[in-house]
């Protein structure tokens, strides 16, 4: 039950953002904004803030910002209305929306930076058996000082090290009070990457304890290295999607839904609070991008007749606009279909511990 609650939290945390982004910016456009929803379906509680209703829904899986005149066929010309609004102020009010989760993983990572993040040290945890580290002489309990002559803090440190090596790696380790240097010619296997992809990688055999170490950025480093994490899994993302269009990576592999993702939270809340802020900023990111893609529905869609919009003069006719809505509309569902049937064979089994 715990878990679910927490899993609620976090899709309700990076929904409020998001539909924050685009009240703030239609307030600040002045435009009326109609409903503001968290949430699908019948509305649990329902009241109003000014000229706006606030709906919390029975399905938390989603939720929208309705705008006064959004539509052709509610727009009566009136000042206060999203469509009598110019290109760059309707491309605003969208844009604002995956801007916000932008703005709350950055926090988000700031925030882990100045706090704290737990890092696997150098302590050797398990060497493996058949591999050059058990051969070379490596053993449990070892703590590695240095990777060829260079100073090592943490296992993530140790394994950009090792993959950089050639031919050889030579580890100075500290062995029951010792310094004991200990050379390794590793090895290379065919393993998948963070996005699906084989590689080939140097390997040596070893993997990191459970013994982690705490390290705090001031305010200044935590800024920047928020910023650069983002910018790094936008990117990752993208490659990612890149990678799925093309058919590089199956897209079953490639994507997970409501029922992956409580999947993913529930294996992550084991870890703590710093690893469920850290997945929270990595969805915040994810739902951005996502929503900046060029289909129909999405916000990327809104955005590119906008800009069909402005090229031509005037707005792409309500016959093409609706058949193009229409086909996106379509291939989301089909998308969602899937997602969520290869969700319930994938990670069903799992979350009811078969």
């Amino acid at each position: 039950m715990l878990n679910f609650l927490i899993f609620i939290v976090i899709l309700s945390v990076l929904i409020i953002s998001h539909e924050l982004g685009h009240f703030i910016a239609a307030r600040l456009s002045k435009i009326k904004v109609e409903k503001f929803a968290i949430g699908f379906g019948p509305p649990l509680i329902k009241f109003k803030v000014k000229e706006t209703y606030i709906l919390i829904c029975l399905i938390p899986l989603g939720g929208y910002v309705k705008l006064a005149g959004d539509t052709k066929s509610e727009h009566k010309g009136f000042d206060y209305e999203f469509l009598s609004k110019p290109c760059g102020v309707k491309a605003r009010v969208v844009l604002f929306g995956p801007l916000f989760n932008y703005l709350l993983a950055f926090l988000i990572f700031w925030g882990v930076f100045v706090s704290g993040c737990p890092y696997p040290t150098t302590l050797v945890g398990k060497v493996l058996d058949g591999y050059p580290a058990k051969t070379a002489g490596i053993r449990k309990g070892d703590r590695i000082l240095e990777v060829n002559g260079e100073k090592v803090d943490n296992w993530l440190q140790l394994q950009e090290k090792i993959k950089k090596s050639k031919d050889k790696v030579v580890f100075t380790i500290l062995r029951g009070g010792e310094i004991v240097k200990i050379k390794v010619v590793p090895t290379k296997e065919k393993m998948q990457d963070i996005l699906g992809r084989k590689r080939e990688r140097v390997v040596v055999g070893i993997s990191a304890s459970s013994e982690v170490k705490i390290v705090r950025e001031n305010f200044i480093v935590a800024f920047f290295k928020g910023g650069g994490r983002v910018v790094y899994l936008t990117w990752l993302v993208i490659q990612g999607l890149f990678l799925t269009i093309t058919g590089r990576v199956p897209l079953k592999e490639a994507v997970a839904g409501p029922v992956g993702i409580y999947y993913i939270t529930q294996q992550t809340a084991k870890l703590g609070g710093i690893a469920l802020l850290n997945l929270m900023g990595i969805l915040s990111v994810t739902l951005a991008v996502i929503n900046l893609f060029p289909v129909p529905v999405l916000d990327g869609g809104h955005l590119f007749f906008f800009l069909i919009e402005k090229i031509r003069g005037k707005p792409m006719s309500e016959k093409w606009e609706n058949l193009i809505t229409q086909i996106g509309l379509a291939l989301i569902i089909s998308l969602a279909v899937f997602v969520f049937y290869n969700d319930i064979i994938r990670f069903g089994p799992k979350i009811l511990g078969r």
